[in-house]
């Protein structure tokens, strides 16, 4: 994508005598991108922004991305090719599955405000994690649909459990009820992976009960098709 734009950039002159910038890669635009993103947030990313941060005229980022659609584009598949699949042999499933959470988490951690970006692109074009994550609830012992309802529980927190973290940042103290009230200062010592380890460690034990009742629930369901 970046190499349809790059039209010899460093061998044009331009008035006066000087050269043009040498031209960029796109891990330096991709890098460029995130470092805004780390630092102000998502809205704050532009094309003219991208340009400033890369040190280079208003305009010159459409030297090398069509427009900011394609610039989001580029930067999930950067982040999420950052997120490892663990080997089907190198542990136990809830060991491999907390790895795979653990580094898409860290992807969002760094960069807020890209959780959508990240998820559409995993929805559509990008089904590496989605598939990794099934075939570790596979190999745990998940059969037919409640495979998809368990890959929904990881994926539903993974990328919900942002606006849980900032809920204390939107309360109104003098407009709360007295059981909420007299628990908020447990909130206050509470950090970002607090919430994390305590969503993570549940969702597993969970599927891992889900798991251990599977044989109870295949037995009802037989006894239920007899009579």
């Amino acid at each position: 994508m970046i190499a349809r734009n790059s039209r010899s950039k460093a061998d044009v002159e331009v008035s006066g005598g000087r050269s043009k910038p040498p031209a960029l890669t796109e891990d330096q635009i991709v890098g460029a991108a995130l470092e805004v993103i780390r630092t102000e947030g998502l809205d704050a990313l532009s094309m003219r922004r991208l340009s400033r941060e890369l040190g280079r005229s208003a305009m010159a980022a459409y030297w090398y991305v069509a427009d900011k659609r394609e610039l989001l584009d580029l930067i999930a598949s950067k982040l999420l090719s950052r997120v490892d699949l663990p080997d089907p042999e190198s542990g136990p499933w809830d060991e491999r599955l907390r790895a795979v959470m653990e580094g898409i988490d860290s992807q969002l951690h760094h960069y807020p405000g890209i959780a959508a970006i990240l998820l559409e692109r995993m929805r559509s074009t990008d089904r590496r994690l989605m598939n990794g994550i099934i075939e570790i609830l596979i190999s745990a012992g998940f059969q037919g649909s409640r495979v998809f309802l368990s890959y929904a529980v990881i994926h539903t927190y993974l990328f919900g459990r942002y606006q849980v973290v900032e809920f204390s940042d939107d309360i109104d103290v003098p407009d709360l009820e007295d059981t909420l009230a007299a628990h908020l200062p447990h909130l206050a010592g509470l950090h970002g992976t607090d919430f994390y380890s305590y969503g993570v460690d549940t969702i597993i034990e969970g599927l891992r009960a889900q798991l251990e009742a599977a044989p109870t629930r295949r037995k009802a369901r037989a006894s239920r098709s007899k009579r």
